[in-house]
């Protein structure tokens, strides 16, 4: 694969133990496909299609103990994946504890293997991607971007940058730092509580503390994409959906896709739902040229995919009919989610842009 891809993830890929407390009448779990980067990819690849999945870019580095079962369900996806054998070490794993109120103690077990701009010089289509998601620290963007620029051909438009903090580094006394990075932004996308903890505030519960969390960060987002369509923060808030408030005047809610409008609700396990909203996001971002409104629907519809249980979906791509995530094609949860909860867009459009 040598075109340029559509997405591409800077994040890791890890196989997950998962736990709950022995009260909790719960299994624990092994060799659950996990990690941030992984979860982006998920997003993307939903919002991608089949037409487009070889554009989809992540690194997945295969230790000594990588499960084949694991290997065979991600090369099914078929993206353009990098696989790197590194029989050397074991695969990165994580230990995942589950409490009350969605409490969770995440801790490796094995030694991780970061994704850094020099694992993408050998591979033209990642360097040269459209857009980039990071999950990283303030300083960490910011050295990103400077070798981003600095290694990709001139000839190529400047990509959509996409940038999620990490959660334990969401503290007042980081601020500064991750107010610095917002002018080479595109999308800055903190779930609500990570955004309030920024400002030493609780989460905020009613729609109003979130938009006026949001307001404050919008003063540093002054980057225009190449789509001219602004930069903007989308605040992630769980059941509620997404906040999206942008530079250039769009200030609007997304319900989630699993909400009291849906029959069909059903949230089983909640991880990795934020990082596979924001690769459905930047992909539908991507390919409706800088339509907020598009981009918002790809990322609730496929964050709810993703916590439709644990781990990653059934997925199926029949012919003729194209891809099935659970069951249900991704041309059918457009269509619902747009009615459910009356949206106004044309969902032919919509899926003409996207298909």
């Amino acid at each position: 694969m040598s075109e340029q891809c559509l997405f591409t993830s800077m994040g890791m890929f890890i196989i997950d133990e998962i736990h709950f407390p022995e009260n909790s009448g719960k299994e624990s779990h092994y060799n659950v496909i996990g990690g941030g980067g992984t979860y982006g990819a998920l997003g993307s690849r939903i919002i991608s299609g089949f037409k487009n999945s070889q554009k989809i870019g992540w690194i997945i580095d295969k230790g000594n103990d990588f499960p084949s079962e694991v290997e065979s369900y991600l090369k099914s996806w078929e993206t353009g994946a990098i696989w790197r054998g590194t029989p050397e070490r074991l695969t990165t794993r994580g230990w995942n504890m589950y409490g009350d109120r969605e409490f969770r103690d995440f801790k490796y077990l094995s030694e991780k293997k970061r994704i850094t701009v020099d694992d993408l010089l050998k591979y033209e289509q990642l360097l040269n991607s459209e857009s980039f998601h990071l999950i990283c620290s303030p300083q960490r963007s910011l050295e990103i971007l400077s070798s981003l620029n600095k290694a990709r051909l001139s000839n190529v438009s400047n990509p959509i940058i996409i940038w999620e903090p990490v959660p334990d580094l969401c503290l007042p006394e980081n601020l500064q730092d991750c107010l610095s990075v917002l002018k080479n932004l595109d999308v800055l996308t903190p779930n609500a509580e990570e955004a309030a903890r920024f400002f030493g505030k609780p989460e905020p519960t009613t729609k109003e503390e979130h938009e006026s969390i949001a307001q404050q960060f919008l003063p540093y987002l002054t980057h225009d994409s190449q789509f001219q369509t602004g930069s903007g923060i989308v605040l992630r808030a769980g059941a509620e959906g997404c906040y999206v408030l942008t530079n250039k005047g769009v200030s609007k809610w997304f319900p989630a896709y699993h909400n009291n409008a849906n029959p069909n609700r059903s949230v089983i396990d909640p991880t990795g739902g934020g990082n596979t909203f924001i690769g459905g996001f930047t992909t539908g971002f991507v390919m409706s040229k800088g339509n907020w409104e598009i981009a918002a629907i790809c990322g609730n519809i496929s964050a709810g995919i993703a916590i439709e249980q644990i781990g990653m979906p059934k997925f199926d791509n029949i012919a003729g009919k194209g891809d099935f995530w659970n069951g249900k094609s991704i041309n059918d949860r457009i269509s619902d989610y747009v009615k459910w909860n009356g949206i106004d867009v044309d969902v032919g459009k919509v899926l003409e842009i996207l298909i």
